[in-house]
């Protein structure tokens, strides 16, 4: 391999600081193959771990954009519990944990743009999540019934409301296409009208169609936050505007 294709391995911020300075040197000193596979580790390691601000916020946005789409995902999958029993006890912590991390992706990202109104949904979406963690975790410990009981009901109110507030920011910051914000504030909107109004015996099974299709929006509408964070670019978020 000639020393320019080893030079070329490295992502390009690193070549445009040492591309120049590393190809004089393997010229000078042609690399064994030991030496070449240790160049290709490197490069490797250049990309998977850049040193730059910049590429530490792409690998992050990278990161919390899979998050996003594995929430999605996950939560969407929680559907088959009625298929798969027992599936619900994997799904709705592996959910709480990626929305948690794809929250703070999406935070970065706008931050920026509208302060006041990113901090506003970022701390809406925290809170319910986090109550949602604390059903979570106090039904596990059996400190509360396997549903939660009322407290159940509780988180899960406050998780919906938490996620309306968050869509809401995100349609009016406008960093995302319309079509997750949209997802993200109707999906949740549906829910927590199913999970209120459901509770009425006579309106129950109405109502679960209604929060079950808005939970399924709920979930696409992360997918979409998932895929804009992954093709976000460094400049934009915390490192300056779009």
């Amino acid at each position: 391999m000639n020393a320019r294709r080893l030079v070329s391995l490295y992502p390009e911020p690193w070549r445009h600081r040492y591309g120049e300075e590393f190809l004089a040197l393997l010229e000078d000193r042609p690399p064994g193959t030991l030496q070449i596979v240790d160049i290709a580790w490197g490069a490797l390691d250049a990309h998977l771990f850049p040193q730059t601000p910049e590429g530490r916020f792409r690998m992050f946005t990278r990161v919390a954009g899979l998050a996003g789409v594995g929430a999605g995902v996950a939560l969407a999958i929680g559907f088959l519990g009625y298929v798969l029993p027992g599936i619900n006890a994997y799904t709705v912590p592996t959910f709480y944990v990626l929305v948690l991390l794809a929250t703070i992706g999406l935070h970065l990202r706008q931050v920026s743009l509208r302060p006041p109104l990113a901090w506003l949904g970022f701390a809406a979406g925290v809170a319910g999540f986090g109550i949602g963690i604390a059903n979570v975790v106090l039904s596990t410990a059996g400190v509360l019934p396997p549903s939660g009981g009322e407290f159940g009901f509780v988180a899960g109110f406050a998780l919906w409301v938490g996620s309306i507030v968050l869509g809401a920011t995100v349609l009016a910051i406008g960093r995302y296409p319309m079509a997750a914000g949209l997802a993200l504030t109707i999906g949740a909107s549906l829910a927590m009208i199913g999970l209120s109004v459901g509770r009425a015996e006579a309106t129950a099974d109405m109502f679960s169609i209604v929060s079950q299709a808005g939970i399924l929006l709920y979930a696409a509408g992360w997918v979409g936050v998932g895929a804009g964070l992954l093709t976000a670019q460094p400049q934009e978020g915390v490192l300056g505007p779009a």
